[in-house]
């Protein structure tokens, strides 16, 4: 999905101007697709556990990266550090998929479960971003 043209801006920007998860918000897409999404309380816990995950591993690793992308002799360390970063995400989902019973889902709209996985008020910027994601994820 994040491959899809248009998709890893508008995550990215959904990210830098809201401060959204792109994994839930992938994984709300990925539910969707599987014809599944979570209810309020499972986002819940998912927020609560994705917090703190990010908070300790990513944001650090993002704001190690970022600052090496303004170092043109270290380009290289920059690549594997973006790589790396990658990687762990990628890893990340995986974790999160794994830990989601079937149970656990229910059907709903795309934009209601994009939106279910922002961890603010859907209105402004941010809900025209989710509109933008679900059309460019085809989901609607």
């Amino acid at each position: 999905m994040y491959a899809r043209e248009g998709v890893a801006p508008t995550l990215l920007a959904l990210q830098d101007e809201s401060g959204e998860d792109v994994l839930l918000l992938l994984l709300a897409a990925w539910l969707q697709q599987q014809g599944r999404t979570l209810s309020t309380d499972v986002w819940q816990q998912v927020h609560a556990q994705q917090a703190c995950w990010r908070e300790e591993l990513m944001l650090p690793l993002r704001q190690a990266r970022r600052a090496l992308a303004q170092q043109i002799a270290l380009q290289a360390q920059y690549q594997r550090l973006k790589a790396i970063e990658i990687e762990v995400e990628l890893q990340r989902l995986q974790v999160l998929e794994d830990s989601l019973g079937r149970g656990d889902c229910a059907d709903q709209a795309v934009q209601a479960a994009l939106g279910a996985a922002c961890s603010g008020p859907v209105n402004g910027r941010r809900a025209q971003l989710l509109v933008q994601l679900a059309g460019l994820l085809s989901l609607r």
